[in-house]
């Protein structure tokens, strides 16, 4: 359940920004231009420059220790697709227009007794800073936000959770410091599920910012209780000084 709410929202993120590009195995590290080779040229990014940074930002199995990549994963089904396009009606068109480069990284799993933790994070790069900088504007409006809650909802309701029932999903939004960055957004999506006197609270957390042409997001994911802020931290700190570094 915990990966089914994490994936969701993830999942509904990229449909209204114009997709995502697979989860990625592990590649040899790719060759990212300097800040200095880059600084002043005023061109746009090229593909192969955008692919470049994605892979130099995005998480890896040495960022967290204890945590297993996770190889499972479920095609689209063709009602969660016509929930994709529902979804991209209710919000709009909103999109990088044709994006340079969208990957994520592996997703990373750490059960321990009743412990379930999720993480993985997602780059995007658009064309220009311009188009980043209006998705940003558009990730922050209520009406995107309560149509990701309506998907949420309807995806969940979708499924079989063994006898569970979900109930309502809520999302609250705020903006989490990234200094350097033209601008943060941050989600904490949270759903209860219930079986008999048993209710078991589900967390994912979106959060990420905008640097150029690229956004960059954090996702992770805990039952019965948050991820652990201080690790979250320090991940969202990781890709925000990754960034940093390779900037476009």
């Amino acid at each position: 359940m915990p990966r089914l709410l994490c994936a969701g929202g993830l999942l509904a993120l990229c449909t209204v920004l114009g997709g995502c590009g697979s989860a990625t195995s592990p590649r040899p590290p790719a060759r990212v231009a300097s800040p200095a080779q880059r600084a002043g040229s005023g061109t746009p990014p090229t593909r192969a420059q955008a692919v470049a940074f994605a892979r130099a930002v995005n998480l890896t199995a040495a960022d967290v220790p204890g945590f297993t990549p996770s190889s499972r994963h479920e095609g689209e089904t063709e009602p969660e697709r016509r929930l994709q396009r529902s979804l991209r009606r209710c919000a709009g068109p909103v999109h990088f227009g044709g994006g340079l480069a969208q990957e994520q990284s592996a997703s990373f799993e750490l059960k321990r007794d009743v412990l379930d933790l999720g993480v993985n994070s997602e780059v995007a790069v658009a064309r220009t800073s311009a188009l980043a900088a209006s998705e940003l504007r558009a990730i922050r409006e209520a009406r995107v936000k309560d149509c990701f809650s309506r998907y949420l909802d309807t995806l969940l309701k979708g499924r079989r959770f063994r006898g569970a029932r979900p109930g309502p999903v809520s999302i609250a939004s705020g903006t989490p410091p990234a200094p350097g960055a033209r601008g943060s957004f941050g989600w904490r999506i949270t759903a209860t599920f219930s079986a008999g006197r048993v209710t078991v609270p589900l967390y994912v957390d979106i959060l990420g910012f905008v640097l150029g042409p690229a956004r960059v997001s954090l996702v992770s994911s805990g039952a019965l209780r948050p991820f652990p802020a201080a690790l979250q931290q320090r991940l969202y700190t990781l890709l925000l000084a990754r960034a940093s570094a390779h900037r476009m």
